[in-house]
């Protein structure tokens, strides 16, 4: 029995391997190899990891870490695991000549998510010294801290020449709900920025004062958010929604029939949703 002779090679069989087949092997080969080393080499941020960033890093990155440790005390509150921490932070807040605005801004907000007595201090003592960059930060800090305490802290912002500050304190006031804030919150409904009007508007009426739901109603007017602020349609809505709750905590009938064809027809289910709770709350306060 003869041997059968070999058939020659395919040149194009050779080619296509030479081609596709081997670099690609290898590109997968090498994708598998770093992946690996990534794994290997992962290590989880903490907060303790995200502040040594912070003290050690260039100064363009610090205020990124510090952002990323408020974002994630705020998403894994378990990371608030020692009151050492919260020192760290207070350190480098209280470090104006080190720290950039923006770092000690997002370290304000981090220190927020400690709903201690200290924090509370901290931050109504930085209030008093920061810049107006980090003051819009430590305002929105009391907010989240619900340091009703520090309520009389926000006059001088609620008059302040910087609208975003008026804006700001305008909202706190309401979620720190002190009554006695109404009194100073009912110029700023005359405020000829748009925003503060609305905010204050906004916080009388989670103060029970019925004295912004004029502000309210036409806050209900969609087209007039759409053409003539330019908001787009969930800005718009989004507004409308708030609006709308606010009314619903005010004794206040003229805004009955608005509400009710809001319940009825608006396009947004979620806006329909809100004018009949607000309808709802509107008869059991009446009761």
């Amino acid at each position: 029995m003869t041997d059968e002779k070999a058939a020659p090679p395919d040149p194009k069989r050779k080619l296509f391997f030479g081609l596709f087949v081997f670099p690609l092997l290898v590109a997968v080969g090498m994708a598998a190899l770093l992946c690996m080393v990534v794994f290997l080499t992962h290590e989880e941020e903490t907060p303790e990891t995200l502040i040594t960033a912070i003290k050690t890093g260039s100064p363009s990155k610090r205020w990124q870490k510090a952002f990323e440790l408020s974002n994630e005390l705020n998403r894994r509150p378990e990371m608030i695991r020692s009151k050492g921490v919260m020192g760290e932070i207070l350190h480098i807040l209280g470090d104006s000549e080190r720290y950039d605005s923006k770092t000690r801004s997002y370290m304000a907000m981090a220190l927020s998510r400690f709903q201690e007595p200290e924090a509370v201090e901290a931050v109504r003592k930085r209030l008093k010294e920061e810049t107006e960059e980090v003051q819009l930060y430590l305002i929105w800090a009391l907010g989240n801290l619900n340091a009703r305490e520090a309520a009389g802290d926000l006059e001088p912002f609620l008059a302040s020449s910087n609208p975003d500050l008026r804006q700001m304190a305008a909202y706190v006031s309401g979620v720190l709900g002190d009554k006695e804030t109404a009194a100073r919150l009912r110029p700023l409904l005359k405020d000829p920025v748009t925003d503060v009007s609305w905010n204050a508007a906004l916080s009388l009426a989670r103060l029970g004062d019925d004295s912004g739901a004029g502000i309210l109603m036409k806050m209900l007017d969609r087209n007039a958010l759409t053409e003539n602020h330019r908001l787009s349609k969930t800005q718009a809505e989004k507004i409308m929604v708030n609006a709308a709750k606010g009314l619903g905590r005010i004794k206040n009938p003229e805004s009955d029939s608005l509400l009710r064809s809001l319940a009825e027809n608006d396009e947004s289910l979620q806006v329909r949703q809100a004018a009949l709770e607000a309808l709802k709350k509107e008869e059991v306060s009446r009761a």
